[in-house]
């Protein structure tokens, strides 16, 4: 019963996915693309001779799509029709179910026509509002998507992620006493593993699928497991540019990788401050520390993302240059009300080794978390310091203590730079 109830679902799903000619897959896998409803009779007419509009496995999700091009296109669907109307048997019933499924005029007044017309008139079934709890939706589900390239039905299919707190009853059901509810949950649990499968296959094939999934898991709409299952198909399917860790307590952090722009990381902060930065980085919260002699560092920091910032780190500095000490901090813990709570020490050391300037416990950020967790983000105070005559010329040491609070994460930065006379 077990790997029977495994094989129906994968058995729904890869039907769709392999079910079509090399012509015919090609329209409706990339159909959204660019979309050719001039290849709609002639592709329809290809699927009934190859016995798919038949396939009791295949009928829903070609419904589907039939569906979704005839309401993209409701100025061409009475011409479609009638080209087509010496389909017989299932295949005709397939095609009056997608002209219903439309809801154009044109397909409303076709079946009006038809002698069995009751039969397949009537409300459509709003798919994207069907409950992804067995293989036929999720098929459906990337058909509307490959029809349109719409992220709402994605959306539908990554709540059947929800299901993973059953993802180990298909191992428990072999076992167990066969009851409603073991076989329920054994269902579902299949049903994540299918909906996870298909997430990440379709991840690797289509950039639209893998960039809807990276907006939803940084949208505010999705659940804890929903996340947790989009973290790790973004991780397997874009290693370079994102990272999952299971952490020892049982938690799990998800980190991003990329390379240009404020983002978060000893390599991303090492991109954007420079790699001699001070830059260090603890179970997931990352701090950097710089010192610069830049006067517009404001407008510099002040960019689009993607913009690398590319600020001049202070080195040999003459008296009377101000030098901007600027502190940065990515991925702080959020508590129960999604607030950041970073705080932190700072002191300015002059080469006697006497401390010359020192704050300590400062609010250096508090609030909600606007965009991505892992974008570098700037804190307060940042202070200016400028050399005058009675100043020791020599190295300046700046220490920071960066705190987590949430996290309870200490991190150690340092910098520094050479005041000397022109």
């Amino acid at each position: 019963m077990l790997a029977n109830i495994t094989r129906y679902l994968f058995a729904g799903l890869m039907c769709f996915a392999t079910m079509h000619s090399a012509g015919a897959e090609d329209w409706i896998s990339h159909y959204y693309e660019k979309p050719t409803p001039e290849r709609f009779v002639a592709e329809v007419q290809a699927l009934s001779k190859a016995g798919t509009l038949a396939n009791p496995k295949a009928n829903g999700a070609v419904t589907v799509f039939l569906g979704r091009v005839m309401a993209a296109n409701p100025g061409q669907v009475s011409d479609w029709l009638d080209q087509l109307g010496d389909l017989q048997g299932t295949d005709r019933q397939m095609l009056l179910q997608a002209a219903n499924l439309s809801a154009t005029p044109a397909a409303q007044a076709f079946l009006a026509r038809q002698a069995d017309a009751q039969k397949y008139r009537g409300k459509p079934t709003d798919i994207r509002a069907l409950e992804p709890d067995n293989p036929t939706v999720l098929d459906m589900l990337w058909a509307d998507f490959f029809a349109t390239g719409e992220s709402a039905p994605i959306r539908r299919i990554v709540r059947a992620l929800d299901y993973g707190k059953y993802s180990d009853a298909l191992e428990r059901y072999a076992s167990s006493t066969k009851t409603k509810k073991e076989t329920d949950e054994a269902r579902l649990g299949a049903v994540f593993k299918v909906a996870f499968w298909s997430l990440e296959s379709n991840t690797r094939q289509h950039h639209r699928v893998g960039t809807i999934l990276e907006q939803l898991y940084f949208s505010e709409g999705v659940n804890e497991s929903e996340q947790l299952g989009l973290a790790v198909i973004l991780s397997k399917t874009m290693p370079e540019k994102y990272a999952f860790t299971r952490l020892d307590n049982g938690r799990w952090s998800f980190h991003g990788k990329a390379s240009t722009g404020q983002t978060a990381g000893a390599p991303a902060a090492s991109k954007l401050l420079g790699a001699d930065s001070a830059i260090q980085s603890s179970n997931d919260f990352t701090g950097a520390l710089l010192a610069t002699t830049d006067q517009d560092w404001r407008e510099k920091w002040n960019t689009p993302p993607e913009t690398v910032p590319g600020f001049t780190k202070a080195g040999k500095v003459p008296f009377g240059k101000p030098v901007t000490i600027l502190t940065f901090f990515a991925n702080p813990q959020l508590d129960a009300d999604g607030k950041a709570h970073v705080r932190c020490d700072l002191r300015i050391i002059a080469p006697d080794g006497k401390v010359a300037h020192e704050q300590k416990d400062v609010t250096c950020y508090a609030g909600a978390l606007d965009g991505k967790p892992y974008a570098m983000r700037l804190a307060a105070p940042t202070i200016t310091f400028s050399g005058d005559d009675d100043d020791q010329p020599g190295n300046w040491s700046i220490e920071v203590m960066l705190r987590d609070a949430i996290r309870k994460v200490e991190l150690s930065l340092k910098t520094s730079f050479e005041l000397h006379k022109p």
